[in-house]
Parts: C-alpha cells; structure tokens; sequence
C-alpha cells in the first residue's frame, strides 16, 4: 500500500511542478512580447525625433548656405545648398514611413510637405531672379525665410505630437507589463509554496539514513569536502547508496583539487598572455602612429615646392587654388591619427590632392574614380594613405612620361573583404624596386610613403597579404589593398 501511494504521489507531483513550469513559461514569454513592444513603440519615437531635428538642420544649412551664394556667388555654397535640399527631401521620406496613419501627425506631416515644396520653389525663383539681375530677388528670399521658420513650427508641433501618443502608448504598456509582472508573481508565489510542500512531505517520510545522507551532502556543498555520511544501516541498498555516496565524494575531493592547481596554473597563464598582449597593442599603436608622422612631412614638403614653382610662373590663381587644396589636406592629415576614416573621407581629400597636380600637369594628367557609393560609405581605412599612394603614382610612373598618363582609382568586392586599386599607365618598376618598396625593412627603404603605407594597411587589417605591387615596364602599376569588410 505504501509503495503504491507512493507511486500516485510521485506521478502528482512531476504532473504538478510540469504544469506550472509551463504556466510560468508562457506568462515570461507575455512579459517578454510586451517588454519588446514598448522597445519599438520608444526605437520608433527617437527614430522620428532624430529624423526631425537632421531635418531642421537640413533647412538651416541650405538657407544659410543660399544666403552665402546669394553674397558670394561662390558655386561651392550653391553646391552645399542642394545638397541640404536633398538631405531634408530624405528626412521627410523617412519620417512618413515612420508615421503610419496617426491622423494628427500626417496632417502636420502633409504641411511639412506643402510648406518645403514652397520652401523649395520660392529659392529657386530668388536664384532665377538673382541670374537676371533683377533686385526683386530679395523679397523671394525673405519669403523662403519666413517659410523656413513655418517649417521649423510645424516641426515642433509635430515633435509634440510624437511625445504625446508616445506617453499614451507606453502608459497602456506599462499598465499591461503590470498586470503580467503580477500574474508572474502570483505563479511564482504558488511555485514556491508547493516547493516547500512537497519538501516537507520527502523530509516526513525519508528514513534517518537518507537524511544523514542528505545532511552530508548539504555540509559538502558547503564546502566541507572532508564529510563523509555514516554506514551501518540494516538495509543492505541504503548501504550501497551510502558508500556510493561516499566514493563519489572523494572522487569530488579529488577533482576540486586538481582543478583548483589548474585553475591557479591557468590563472598565471592568462595573467602573462594579457601582459603580452598589452605590449604587443602598445607596441603597433606606437608604429602606426611613427609611420604617420613620417609620411606627413614628405607630402608635405613635396606639396609646397608645387605651389612655390607655380608662384614663381605668376600663376596666381592657380597657387591660391592649390593653397586652399593643401589647406583642406593639412586640415584632415591633423585628425585624430588613432580614428579610422571612411573611404569617402580618403577618396575626397585625395581629389584634393589630384586638383594640384592637375594644375601642375595641365593636359598630361588625367585620372578616374570609380567606386560603388555604398563602399565609399561603409568601408574603414587608416587615415592619409590612400594620397600617397596616387603621389607614387604620379612622381615615379607618370612624371618620367612626356606625354604624361592616366592614374585609375577602384575598389571591388572580393569575397570577404574590398579590394581598393590605384592603377597607373606610366614607366612602370622593375622588380627590384617592387621588392625594395615590399622590404618589411621600411626604415631602410628608398620608397617611404609605399612602405609606411603598407605597414599601416597591415596592422589595420590584421593580414600579410593587405598590400601588394603588380608592374611591367613602359605598361604601368598597380597597388592592390585589400581591407576588412565594415
């Protein structure tokens, strides 16, 4: 009779503890779906208001750049201006989508519309009548203004709308994540006292073996590996139980000990590793930045004997263009070293550099980029090495041509990682200068803006193979990079 209630209790308590197990594990799972709503409902939010602010600013710079146009006739701020336009036209696309059919907030969303279209039309009437020469573009200004600063209202409005129904939709959140937290506790409440009960039942009908047993497992837990439960009981399989018991125990003395060696071994291990590494870290970083700081001089000093030789022609104009180019180089070259630059960054103030040398050359330079918008976006290189390479390029392939040449620019996708070119058509190297250029000895090296570039391309990209040099003479070069996938 007692081996069969104790069958019937056995089979209630797994049906019971099974139940509410999955009862807790659905009410988590509610809590988890509610607590993510509420992430989206805020990620939404802060996504509309950070859309809306890029959009103010969009406005503010394009009216202050037309402004500039308008007194300077410079094309770069006509330039700047579109760009502006382009950029809030995109801001407003993003918070539409973002919107959704809130009927108050699409209404605002429509004026915003309606009122930068006008926005839009009255600066390019102003720009019109300005070409003509007619005074009455001042009045067309001042009325993009004023459009301006209705937009920047609505825009605020709007804000205030978002934070509204925000409030409202996390406070019907936070009401339902209430109820699930509570209805959580309830489960955890009920889990608990039926734990305890079905404790107080095994503790009423376990026999004095199995609780010494039980007590000596407790004190090893502790930490007491030295406990070992007292033998003698008149039942021969309490018995057995008991000195399995007490093997296992000193098979977990054993292991404790062992592992608490190795563990003090590992320890010691990992503690040099880490001093290792830290050095090593020190180490590259001193290096890269070494390298930069020889490279800087060398450009430079090769970019002020242009610009002294085109002053010294009475090219004025020219000189101050190349003034302003060199400027913009000095200017990016004195960033922070240790910050990645986007590929834009680099193919940008490399142009910088094209547009002196393309004063210096006249007709014998000519040159070409072609790289995928979403690479020169994504894709990281250390800062100042993509100019040097084009400056190699030009002074040792090009510079020895008389008819000049052409300098290539590409970057590809190759597997997993891009592929950046800078390919010219000049003289060409042979192969002894290809490997003097490749020589890991780069202080030794004739060719420092290569080698300082290749090393600073290598302890970027973690790998042997970053930089490699293909040439045939009198046909060109070609210097291959390859960087890490962003």
């Amino acid at each position: 009779m007692f081996k069969k209630l104790r069958i019937s209790t056995s089979a209630f308590i797994i049906l019971s503890l099974s139940s509410f197990l999955i009862a807790f594990t659905l009410f988590s799972v509610f809590s988890q779906a509610n607590m993510y709503e509420s992430y989206l409902i805020q990620s939404r939010s802060t996504e509309i208001m950070d859309s809306v602010q890029e959009l103010k600013l969009a406005i503010s710079d394009s009216l202050r750049n037309f402004d500039d146009y308008l007194s300077t006739e410079n094309a770069y701020k006509l330039s700047d201006y579109h760009v502006a336009i382009s950029h809030g036209s995109d801001m407003i696309k993003d918070i539409s989508s973002l919107i959704g059919m809130n009927n108050r907030a699409a209404f605002t969303l429509s004026s915003i519309k309606e009122s930068f279209g006008s926005y839009i039309r009255e600066c390019n009437r102003t720009y019109e009548l300005f070409g003509l020469g007619k005074q009455d573009y001042y009045g067309k200004k001042e009325r993009a203004g004023k459009i301006a600063e209705y937009i920047n209202i609505y825009l605020d409005e709007l804000i205030s709308i978002i934070i509204e129904n925000n409030i409202g939709e996390l406070a019907a959140t936070s009401h339902s994540r209430f109820l699930l937290l509570f209805a959580n506790l309830i489960v955890l409440f009920i889990f608990i006292i039926f734990l305890i009960a079905i404790i107080l039942i095994f503790s009423r009908n376990l026999s004095r073996p199995l609780k010494n047993l039980s007590q000596t497992a407790i004190r090893i837990s502790e930490g007491n590996l030295d406990a070992r439960a007292v033998t003698g009981s008149h039942d021969r399989q309490v018995n057995l139980l008991t000195e399995t018991f007490n093997e296992m125990a000193d098979d977990i003395q054993k292991m404790m000990q062992d592992l608490t060696k190795r563990i003090d071994a590992e320890k010691k291990l990992l503690e040099e590793q880490k001093k290792n590494m830290e050095v090593e870290a020190q180490l590259d970083r001193a290096t890269f930045l070494a390298l930069q700081t020889q490279t800087n001089p060398h450009f430079l000093f090769n970019t002020l004997n242009t610009i002294d030789r085109t002053i010294q022609l009475g090219k004025t104009a020219d000189a101050r263009k190349m003034l302003h180019s060199i400027s913009s180089l000095m200017r990016y070259n004195l960033s922070d070293g240790n910050t990645p630059a986007v590929m834009r960054e680099e193919v940008e103030i490399t142009e910088e550099y094209l547009s002196i040398q393309k004063i210096r050359f006249s007709d014998r330079l000519s040159y070409s980029i072609d790289i995928d918008d979403k690479l020169l976006d994504t894709v990281f290189m250390p800062r100042f090495t993509l100019q040097p390479l084009v400056e190699n390029a030009i002074i040792h392939g090009l510079t020895g041509k008389e008819e000049g040449g052409n300098v290539s620019i590409k970057a590809v996708e190759d597997g997993g990682c891009i592929v950046l070119s800078i390919s010219d058509d000049g003289v060409g190297m042979r192969e002894e200068a290809i490997k003097e250029a490749l020589n890991k000895s780069w202080r030794a090296s004739r060719h420092i803006g290569i080698s300082n570039t290749m090393h600073r391309i290598e302890l970027f990209s973690e790998r042997q193979d970053a930089f490699s040099i293909t040439s045939e003479i009198g046909k060109g070069t070609t210097v291959m990079i390859r960087l890490r996938r962003s």
